[in-house]
């Protein structure tokens, strides 16, 4: 491997596990912890993480990948205690492009 291949390979490495079903760009961030609860029909996901809690706005047909690599629905498909990993752009609060159930 030359120079020019680990510096490429240094700059387009995630710097977390790679979504399983979307395709992260430079705006995409993550999280992970533990499913706390799932509010207003689905529509808020507060996951308690190393930072602390944070709250996820879901939109319309947000993936949920469970830990065979398929769908299992939507968000209102997590229960409380699950540990997932959220993949989001912040553009007016923390929005979800996927949620992989990872425990």
């Amino acid at each position: 491997m030359n120079a020019a291949t680990v510096a490429l390979l240094m700059i387009t490495a995630l710097p977390f596990p790679a979504p399983k079903v979307t395709q992260a760009n430079d705006q995409t961030k993550c999280d992970w912890g533990t499913v706390t609860s799932v509010e207003e029909q689905g529509a808020k996901l507060i996951v308690a993480t190393a930072a602390g809690p944070v709250t996820f706005l879901i939109g319309l047909n947000v993936p949920v990948i469970g830990l065979d690599g398929k769908s299992i629905g939507g968000v209102t498909a997590l229960k409380p205690g699950q540990h997932v990993r959220v993949y989001y752009i912040v553009d007016r609060g923390a929005k979800p492009s996927e949620i992989d159930v990872f425990e």
